[in-house]
């Protein structure tokens, strides 16, 4: 026969500190998110623009 197991933690076994975060650390890491997106998309939106530009220049 199978033996049971349960997947889900007891409270007991979860560290408090883990599932509390302080608000700074969260907002420093959105940042740097933010900022890697913008820099992401300006480059996307620069090498659309210099194809476009290239095809324009080709007709």
């Amino acid at each position: 026969m199978a033996k049971s197991t349960n997947l889900v933690p007891h409270k007991k076994d979860v560290p408090a500190k883990a599932a509390s975060r302080t608000s700074g650390e969260t907002e420093s890491s959105l940042k740097g998110t933010f900022a890697a997106v913008l820099l992401l998309g300006g480059f996307i939106i620069l090498t659309w623009a210099g194809v476009f530009l290239l095809f324009l220049a080709r007709q």
